[in-house]
């Protein structure tokens, strides 16, 4: 399915409402999982909030027309659920909806497209003690939440996403535990997750349809082509149990309508207590159906035979003050590898820019034809100013071989609609704070929020304007 909002190549840059708005008090908004999170100094190891952090709440303005100024023709942000609904369910926060028109209105202002995400992690507090995602009540609550965006912003906004990457989401929050609510090997509500996560972004995918708007809804998963560095009878094995867990959790119900069996049976021979899964959600899945994909490519799934008796996680939040490499190992399925080959970064991340490439491609052969968007794609760094200059030459090396593997990706005719920069401006990152900075924007966080262009905000300029100068749009 395409509509005329694909109809030209579009480049942009992405951001998160907890990561960038601030304004956690103000103008109605209700607390969210994370406001409880980052002010609890037991649970959150760096100490530091996103109250505050970018800054977006006052400042958007600027910065949408410093998007324009950039050549971008597109801006993905998420809407804060507690702005809309305070409580999560019940009544409306007029004052939010008057800032996302704001925001909206300044985007088509500035000939930016609004590619709007209904939940990027922050769910409201009330909702998330009870719970979140692992308890069903919230499918009924978060459609009625995108019914209330669709109303109000419909009929400006013609790129809708309901879910931003689920399965990080819940990796993170009930496998590794370094994300609210902080459990760890909990696969039982990491698989509820998934599963009434998935049911809530396909009724409202359903509801988004029976409006009869004018433009497309879809979901963004954080994904990566899964590889083995060898290729014996255990490597395929790996190879298929992680792309059941990394790519069909996700995909298949969002593109075919139900969870692969394969997955079911395999969480049923490793123990996992799936015996929530109810059939009356199964007619919401198949009329569900997204109208494309949003790819957040980091990193590619590098995976291994794993035969080892414990489950385990590993992850870095430390950055430079850490050796740890991330990675993980499910029992009984597989191993995150390492390709010695391949430099890292401080945060233990491997840079391997040809993965973008590798993605487009696994994806469109696993589910042909479907539009795809690359959502996010960035590189994380320690900036500093000198002489007033930002020169993130490491951010442009690596984001300009990014992109050309996303153009190559696009010259031979895969279905590649467009591709955002994470981040727009430097944000709070999740659980690391304000050093550990992604954005194509400084923020000078001790100084009135200053913004500050990087020297990768002008190549990314520049790539733009070259691209549109040579690539004449004919499908």
């Amino acid at each position: 399915m395409k509509c005329n909002v694909l109809s030209d190549f579009l480049w942009g840059s992405a951001t998160a409402s907890y990561q960038c708005e601030g304004a956690w008090n103000e103008s109605g908004r209700g607390l969210t999982q994370w406001d409880e999170f980052s002010h609890n100094s037991d649970k959150n190891i760096n100490n530091v909030t996103g109250d505050n952090a970018a800054d977006f709440f006052h400042k958007f303005e600027e910065d949408i027309k410093l998007m324009s100024k950039g050549n971008q023709t597109s801006f993905r942000f998420s809407i804060s659920w507690t702005r809309i609904i305070p409580n999560g369910v019940g009544k409306i926060n007029y004052e939010g909806i008057q800032f996302y028109n704001n925001v909206i209105n300044t985007c088509l202002k500035y000939n930016i497209e609004p590619n709007v995400t209904l939940q990027h992690y922050d769910l409201p507090f009330s909702i998330a003690k009870e719970g979140g995602w692992t308890n069903p009540k919230i499918i009924g609550a978060f459609n009625n939440y995108a019914k209330v965006c669709f109303e109000n912003f419909g009929d400006r906004v013609k790129l809708w996403v309901t879910q931003n990457e689920l399965r990080y989401y819940a990796h993170c929050s009930y496998l590794q535990g370094n994300y609210p609510p902080n459990h760890i090997l909990d696969f039982e509500s990491y698989a509820k997750t998934l599963y009434y996560g998935m049911v809530a972004s396909a009724l409202a995918v359903k509801t988004y349809h029976d409006m009869k708007l004018n433009g497309m809804i879809g979901i963004v998963h954080a994904c990566g082509a899964v590889e083995t560095l060898h290729d014996s009878e255990e490597d395929k094995i790996a190879r298929f149990n992680a792309d059941l867990y990394y790519i069909r959790s996700i995909l298949d119900p969002a593109l075919k309508g139900y969870f692969p069996q394969e997955l079911i049976d395999k969480a049923k021979s490793s123990n996992i207590d799936i015996s929530f899964i109810d059939q009356k959600y199964d007619a919401i899945l198949k009329e569900g159906i997204v109208d494309f994909v949003g790819l957040n490519v980091y990193v590619r799934n590098l995976v291994k035979p794993y035969s080892g008796e414990e489950s385990y996680m590993s992850f870095n939040n430390q950055g430079k003050n850490s050796n740890k490499l991330e990675g993980s190992a499910i029992k009984g399925w597989f191993a995150s590898d390492d390709d010695p080959s391949t430099q890292k970064n401080f945060w233990g991340r491997e840079m391997y820019p040809k993965c973008i490439y590798d993605c487009i491609k696994y994806v469109n052969n696993k589910y042909p034809n479907v539009p795809l968007m690359i959502t996010e794609n960035g590189v994380a760094s320690y900036d500093q100013v000198e002489d007033g200059k930002i020169n993130d030459d490491e951010r442009v090396q690596y984001t300009k071989e990014f992109i050309n593997w996303v153009i190559k990706a696009y010259d031979e005719g895969l279905p590649i609609y467009g591709y955002y920069v994470w981040s727009t401006m430097d944000l709070y990152s999740w659980v690391n704070g304000y050093e550990k900075r992604y954005g194509l924007v400084y923020v000078d966080f001790e100084n009135n929020y200053k913004r500050i262009p990087k020297k990768s905000w002008y190549e990314y300029k520049k790539w733009i304007d070259t691209f549109q100068r040579n690539h004449l749009k004919e499908k």
